[in-house]
């Protein structure tokens, strides 16, 4: 039976491998460390693959995505000479050459060949070299573990009277006393304001405001029944800037986004369409059964109602000018600190 072969340009295999260096010093089985030396270099017979230093050796790494062929092994043969012709002209590092042939299969035969002319085979699966980077990726594993928490709080001026009861350091007794709160509640607020950043934890166990969260303060009105303009202004800006600080913010940001993208199906976009792709957004969908899902959007889209992102007649849900803007913008953002991540 043929066992199918991946289908993925070389050059993106060859992207991993010069980033994922701990990866090729383990396909490689080198107990020293490498460093990318120089990458499609030219030489007089073409282009090499990949050049790597340690301290003991220069690693030529030529890759290929396909089975091995006799020809893959001359190429590196001539790869090879044409290094050993700079090194005699002093044009690289005069260290011991070492030739590598990576296939994701090896005939017999080719192997043998490749042994013969003092160049080592080396096979490597793609299928797990793409399953790997894409764990190890910062930005990526980062978004693997971010998801939206559920900490009961239906709307966010719900924060207001604690936020605003907020003197220096702060404890959670002082906090239930002044607003009538059980400390249980009072608990809840205070890890929902942690994670939107508006107060961070004492080493002493007390909380005090954050710069974000003495600006949110100063802004308040009469009104602690709502959030008013500047706030929302605020709270806005920061979620744009900081898309993957924590899961709260995560979540109010999934929300808008599960609305935007559904609109191009329905609009406006019916609950029961909603809550399912908001879990599916948010990395929920195995761990949220219908009931949860369903909470859960409702808690987040509250949110983004709270800040003008979304509107919301009877069960449908709706984009806001100010919505639109903010998803754009978010996107753009997100996907700038994502690249400059990987």
């Amino acid at each position: 039976m043929n066992i199918p072969m991946l289908k993925i340009r070389e050059s993106q295999i060859e992207d991993i491998f010069a980033t994922q260096l701990d990866e090729v010093k383990s396909l490689l089985s080198l107990c020293e460390s490498l460093t990318l030396f120089d990458r499609q270099k030219k030489v007089e017979s073409g282009r090499i693959d990949l050049l790597f230093i340690s301290v003991s050796h220069l690693h030529l790494l030529e890759l290929k995505a396909v089975p091995s062929r006799i020809e893959f092994c001359d190429q590196t043969i001539r790869y090879r000479n044409d290094l050993l012709c700079l090194q005699k002209k002093m044009a690289l590092p005069q260290l011991p050459l070492k030739s590598y042939l990576v296939c994701p299969e090896f005939i017999t035969s080719h192997k043998s060949y490749c042994v013969e002319n003092d160049i080592i085979p080396v096979e490597f699966s793609p299928y797990e070299l793409l399953k790997n980077y894409y764990f190890k990726a910062k930005s990526i594993s980062h978004l693997i573990r971010l998801k939206p928490t559920n900490h009961g709080l239906w709307n966010l001026h719900l924060l207001n009277p604690i936020l605003y009861a907020f003197e220096g350091e702060t404890t959670i007794t002082f906090l239930s006393k002044t607003t009538g709160r059980s400390k249980s509640t009072v608990g809840s607020y205070l890890r929902l304001s942690t994670e939107l950043q508006l107060i961070e934890k004492n080493d002493n166990g007390s909380f005090r405001l954050t710069t974000l969260g003495r600006e949110y303060v100063s802004l308040k009105d009469n009104n602690a029944e709502r959030l008013n303009d500047k706030q929302v202004d605020l709270l806005k800006e920061f979620i744009v800037k900081n898309p993957f600080v924590s899961p709260v913010i995560y979540g109010i940001y999934t929300a808008v986004e599960a609305i935007f993208l559904l609109s191009k199906n329905y609009y406006p976009v019916p609950l029961d369409k909603a809550h399912g792709f908001f879990a599916i957004l948010s990395g929920k969908q195995s761990e949220w059964a219908a009931k949860a899902s369903h909470d859960a959007f409702i808690m987040y889209s509250n949110y983004a109602i709270d800040l003008g992102l979304l509107a919301k007649l009877g069960r449908d849900y709706y984009i806001t000018p100010a919505g639109i803007k903010f998803i754009l913008l978010l996107e753009l953002n997100k996907s700038m600190l994502l690249v400059n991540s990987i």
